[in-house]
């Protein structure tokens, strides 16, 4: 078992696949992850629920049929969160029932972030994940994103 960060991608997988729809390689991903988890909870930042967010309106724009979405997002925000709000109630308390840890944010962790991405070339959402996940002590950032496998203070359990 060990402490280890969730990062969007991961989230947006098990928010959005079933056991029937989900392709054998994310299932064996969130094996691989429940394994090394164990009993300790997960680490999360409000920079992932804010993408999460997002990524799901956005997709359930498009399961709706728009083809459009992102421009729709844009172009009439408060209509579409305001129809969006019985999905995202379900969000909160699907990530509620995960019983996750929320990094707090720190000064500290906006200048692990800047050395990220001026030494590492981390991109500034990858940065700050990163930093997130250094500051709260885990030893794994779950996530799809190759560009954590140059962070050296972490481990990337991905796909």
């Amino acid at each position: 078992m060990s402490r280890v960060y969730l990062d969007t991608n991961y989230l947006f997988g098990l928010m959005r696949q079933t056991e029937q729809s989900a392709p054998a390689e994310y299932l064996y991903w969130r094996e691989r992850v429940e394994a090394e988890i164990g009993s300790d909870r997960p680490l999360i930042s409000a920079l992932v629920v804010d993408e999460l967010a997002y990524r799901l309106v956005l997709a359930w724009l498009r399961d709706s049929g728009d083809a459009a979405a992102l421009a729709t997002f844009r172009r009439s925000t408060v209509t579409v969160m305001k129809r969006m709000r019985g999905r995202l109630a379900g969000l909160w308390k699907a990530l509620d029932n995960l019983d996750l840890d929320l990094a707090p944010s720190h000064l500290s962790s906006m200048h692990i972030a800047q050395s990220l991405m001026s030494d590492l070339g981390l991109a500034s959402r990858d940065a700050f994940h990163a930093a997130y996940a250094v500051e709260g002590r885990c030893d794994w950032i779950v996530s799809s994103g190759a560009a954590f496998d140059r962070v050296p203070q972490l481990r990337r359990l991905g796909p």
